[in-house]
């Protein structure tokens, strides 16, 4: 029997890589396409003829509905083209690309998923998609450096649901922009990503951090404005406590690689780099100020959970804090 790989999931720019990688293995052979458009009789049709003929090809079955969906009806004829699919023996490979999910709990899906090589392309996150971004550039020859990668790092704590396709597209952007210059850092990142909502946020925090009173004031309409204003301060405050704790190490006459290992040692998550960072920044952080910054803002949040927030109070905070800094 030939191979029959499935790939599946909602991460398309996966699936579209993944796809190629198996067609590599088949590249001398022709591709017999087979869309979810086509009569499904006559998609099983073609896999029972391979059993007859001696022709070589490859079977592309695109989106085929033969996983079962809870509470959707099922349709027989389909229901055949899986029996087709789950009893092949024929000796020509079947490449399945179904652009979903497939709900696991319901035994048939899983019976297929087990029969066949299954490879499940899910949206990244974390780790996984900087993982990604990485290996895209290094193989488009191109190098992201330390500060670049702690930079995409903070957005990515502000995005929701981004899919590789769109890194994919905003990295051929940057690319083309950077031509032979190979470097990709954060001040090229923070001149020419796209304009989403996360990337005003870092630099709302940066400028509170740096008590930039006139970028605050300008970024300000836009926090006033932003739906996921929660989540942005739920950021900003995680931020602060970074800040406050490595200060307050530093004040005590701890080393950078001391306040690492302090993390290892605790199982923190966070990263070497936001450490050296804030730990460079201390020398101009006034602690007590930092902790009535952050006092203010647990305030604030907790208000704006219940509804009864006013985020003029906000800026005047953020104000407040750079003019007692200073």
């Amino acid at each position: 029997m030939a191979q029959v790989s499935i790939i599946y999931g909602n991460e398309p720019q996966l699936i579209e890589e993944k796809k190629q990688e198996i067609l590599q293995r088949y590249k001398t052979i022709p591709i017999t396409t087979l869309r979810d458009t086509i009569d499904p009789v006559r998609i099983s049709e073609s896999l029972c003829e391979d059993s007859l003929f001696d022709d070589e090809r490859l079977f592309l079955l695109i989106d085929p509905p033969v996983f079962k969906k809870s509470g959707k009806r099922e349709d027989p004829a389909w229901n055949n083209l899986y029996n087709s699919i789950i009893q092949y023996k024929g000796k020509n490979p079947v490449v399945i690309i179904y652009h979903d999910t497939i709900d696991k709990r319901i035994k048939t899906n899983m019976a297929l998923l087990n029969k066949v090589e299954s490879i499940e392309c899910k949206c990244l996150e974390g780790g996984e998609l900087l993982a990604w971004i990485r290996n895209y550039c290094t193989h488009h020859g191109f190098k992201i450096t330390p500060d670049g990668i702690e930079y995409i790092r903070h957005l990515m704590e502000l995005w929701q649901d981004v899919s590789v396709s769109f890194m994919r597209t905003e990295l051929d952007r940057y690319f083309l922009q950077l031509g032979n210059h190979k470097i990709i850092d954060q001040q090229f990142l923070e001149t020419n990503s796209s304009d989403y909502g996360a990337k005003n946020i870092f630099a709302f925090k940066e400028a509170l951090l740096q008590k930039n009173v006139s970028t605050l004031l300008e970024l300000f309409p836009f926090m006033l404005g932003y739906k996921e204003i929660d989540r942005a301060m739920s950021y900003i405050e995680g931020q602060l406590r970074l800040q406050l704790m490595v200060s307050e190490c530093r004040s005590l006459g701890m080393s950078r690689q001391s306040i690492e290992n302090l993390c290892k040692e605790k199982n923190s998550s966070i990263k070497s780099y936001p450490i050296k960072l804030a730990y460079n920044a201390a020398h101009e952080i006034s602690i007590s100020a930092l902790e009535k910054l952050l006092v203010g803002l647990y305030t604030i949040m907790t208000d704006s959970r219940q509804g009864k927030s006013d985020m003029w109070q906000f800026r005047d905070l953020c104000i407040a804090y750079c003019k007692e800094s200073n």
